[in-house]
């Protein structure tokens, strides 16, 4: 609570009521409470009524913000709810006083235009970050003009990684005269600088762990597991991190006092192996001080949408950490299997297999059914791949390529897919919309690359047309993919 009320502080003689504000701040936990605290400041408990609204690019940022602030004032400071769900959001809005709400620009409106939200209450609207929403696609801005437009005369807050020419026009449009509020910010050319009395050197290249919010423990605890350093500084900014860091170390058996593994706030001092951000660093010279003791390793643990700013803040000297081993493989298997499920659900069940499963529900629960078949289908597809892998030596082509489409670079084609890590996607889900949507198995789908913007992914070269035609156009994790062949996009590139 206590840092929300300083930052409400801090801002109070930047604007008056009413005051229209910009913010420029990466896309970290960081910088909530910094452009949050002032507007939830003024909230007037005793006059009721939703009095703030937070606009975000998605529901994972909407928990994300809930978070940060629950975390920094406490149960007994204000909340913001997050609107994950219109409908489920709607029946808490009329069941008690909720002062304060964050969600998508569409949940939002459904709110607003089904009367559950009132506009005449809302004394803020927040959007947080400007520039990802504009750059979500053209019915989330649509979303979000019809939503400005309902919520009136309400203080603008606009907070955005960068002032691009898109940003900059939104401002003009709907925050006119809006007060720009300065962050100290190192420009990106610092990342190129040598920090003072020091040799110049390039900066090295920093690797990233993409996770959600609320995975940063467990994704630390893995760090330590799989890289297993002689010596490592975990970096924490912020109170509720040290608690994460601190309690995962007591954990894995590290005592306050252990100098080779040790949490440490702000630029560690005395070599380290590996130094680990457990949130993203903010400034390219917060992050050139590090680089400049030379760690053999740095990683920083960050979330799908502070990916951005991180890259700018490391000068483009980003690459993501891919933790492999038979845990994550399994989890990406378990994932796939669950997509598969999904997407055989969203089709609609053939009425043979409810007919021939409904008397079982007199003896057994629905989710022991669902497992038992889940076993019936692993056993029947190891009992195949063991028979694939038996075939005789001198079968014809067609069966060796059937039984092993991964064995030979020529019989497999590349796709390309707009999704990538930014958008929160894994190996598992690429593998399970593929299998669910296009039905070919599993192990007929190859190598996996995920990237930051797009994915790269194998497919047995008579599997790719289907797979195009098929998967094509399909949501996974919420974004509408486009797939094509990876020659169709370089020719399209170099045209």
């Amino acid at each position: 609570m206590q840092e929300v009320e300083e930052g409400a502080e801090r801002a109070s003689g930047q604007a008056g009521k009413g005051q229209n504000l910009v913010y420029t701040l990466p896309h970290t936990t960081a910088s909530i409470a910094e452009f949050l605290a002032p507007v939830l400041g003024r909230i007037d408990p005793a006059a009721g009524g939703t009095q703030v609204v937070v606009v975000t690019r998605d529901a994972e940022t909407a928990l994300i913000v809930s978070e940060t602030i629950l975390r920094l004032s406490g149960a007994a400071g204000i909340e913001v709810v997050p609107v994950t769900s219109a409908s489920r959001a709607g029946r808490l809005l009329q069941s008690r006083p909720v002062l304060a709400v964050a969600g998508t620009p569409a949940e939002l409106s459904a709110l607003v235009q089904g009367s559950r939200l009132k506009a005449e209450s809302v004394r803020g609207v927040v959007i947080a970050w400007a520039d990802d929403i504009l750059e979500s696609g053209a019915e989330s801005v649509a979303a979000l003009e019809t939503l400005l437009g309902e919520l009136g005369d309400a203080a603008r807050t606009i907070v955005t990684r960068k002032v691009t020419p898109a940003v900059e026009s939104f401002i003009e449009r709907y925050a006119r005269r809006a007060r720009r509020v300065a962050v100290a910010e190192q420009p990106a050319e610092a990342v190129a600088a040598a920090v003072e009395g020091e040799t110049p050197f390039e900066m090295p290249f920093i690797q990233y762990l993409t996770v959600a919010a609320s995975s940063r423990p467990a994704a630390l605890r893995r760090l330590l597991d799989q890289l297993d350093p002689p010596s490592a500084a975990i970096v924490a900014r912020d109170e509720p991190a040290e608690v994460d860091v601190s309690q995962v170390l007591r954990t894995l058996g590290y005592k306050d006092d252990d100098s080779s593994i040790r949490m440490v706030k702000g630029a560690p001092t005395g070599a380290a192996h590996a130094v680990i951000f457990y949130q993203p660093p903010v400034t390219s010279a917060e992050l050139r001080r590090v680089a400049s003791a030379k760690p053999v390793q740095i990683v920083i643990i960050a979330q799908p949408g502070e990916i951005a700013s991180l890259r700018e803040v490391a000068g483009g000297r980003l690459k993501p950490l891919n933790l492999a081993g038979p845990e994550r493989r399994a989890r990406d298997r378990e994932e796939a299997v669950r997509h598969e499920l999904r997407a055989v659900l969203a089709r609609g069940v053939p009425p043979r297999e409810i007919i021939s499963l409904e008397p079982l529900l007199e003896e057994y629960d629905a989710a022991e059914l669902a497992a038992a078949a889940l076993h019936i289908l692993d056993r029947e597809r190891a009992q195949r791949r063991l028979s694939e892998g038996a075939a005789p030596a001198d079968a014809p082509a067609r069966s060796e390529r059937a039984a092993s489409p991964t064995s030979g670079a020529g019989e497999m084609t590349r796709l390309f897919m707009t999704i990538g890590t930014r958008d929160g996607v894994k190996a598992g889900d690429i593998v399970g919309a593929i299998a669910g949507e296009s039905g070919i198995p599993a192990d007929r789908i190859g190598k996996v690359d995920v990237r930051e913007s797009h994915t790269l992914v194998e497919v047995a070269a008579g599997d790719a047309a289907s797979t195009i035609e098929r998967v094509n156009g399909s949501m996974i994790r919420g974004r509408r993919v486009v797939v094509r062949g990876e020659r169709d996009r370089e020719e399209r590139d170099r045209a």
